[in-house]
């Protein structure tokens, strides 16, 4: 469930002639301004003391940045009710159930209400599978791990070694299957490594030997497996 409290929604007009609408959020502690570009869109968090100029000048700020070049910031993993992203592919909502096994469209019986139920538990299933499979094949047997998903604004996915859980963001469900499982092979090499030193990433890069370009993929909202942009 998404507990974020938005505030509205607001269009601003690109010199390449693109309209962004950007989402804006109260920040929880009511303090200062934040810009984030996550899932291809962005992401405002301001206060209510934030006057609209000053908002104006952070949102065109943030698009400048260099850390932010090559991000896709316009296109975000789902519109209600008309589609989501899956596994780097576009799927439009359909309640038709003759549509069930298509690949063009996301199936949600009538008598569910909201198509995040029903795409989180494929996540779910998708990510139980393919976690036990790569801890197999890093040498670990994960078949007892628990397995969450949500909406969280610091990682993508966490896991806690002492609790035997990973969680995932389900919006990484929008990526194709090689970024989620550069993601997940991230997570299982805690559990030989907590800290991000050169341990780890050898970890990372010897089961992954392309991460740095997948993981720049994974922060820069490249569902659909665009061309990389080399920072």
């Amino acid at each position: 469930m998404d507990k974020r409290k938005l505030i509205r929604t607001k269009s601003y007009f690109l010199t390449d002639g693109r309209t962004i609408n950007v989402k804006i959020y109260q920040k929880s502690n009511n303090r200062g301004m934040t810009c984030r570009i996550n899932y291809g869109e962005v992401e405002m968090y301001v206060s209510s003391y934030s006057k609209d100029k000053d908002i104006d000048k952070l949102f065109l700020r943030a698009v400048n940045k260099p850390h932010f070049r090559g991000c896709i910031i316009d296109r975000p993993f789902m519109k209600d009710d008309t589609y989501f992203y899956m596994l780097g592919k576009k799927k439009y909502i359909t309640r038709d159930i003759k549509f069930r096994n298509s690949d063009t469209f996301f199936y949600v019986p009538k008598t569910v209400k909201d198509p995040l139920t029903i795409y989180k538990k494929k996540y779910l299933e998708f990510l139980h599978d393919e976690v036990v499979k790569i801890g197999k094949m890093m040498g670990k047997d994960l078949s007892a791990y628990k397995i969450r998903t949500g909406l969280y604004l610091s990682y993508y996915g966490v896991c806690f070694p002492k609790k035997e859980q990973f969680k995932f963001d389900y919006r990484t469900f929008a990526y194709s299957k090689e970024i989620i499982d550069a993601l997940i092979i991230h997570e299982v090499s805690h559990l030989y490594s907590t800290h991000h030193d050169n341990r780890f990433y050898t970890i990372v890069k010897t089961y992954c030997p392309d991460y740095d370009r997948l993981d720049r993929m994974l922060k820069q909202g490249k569902f659909e497996g665009e061309l990389d942009y080399a920072l």
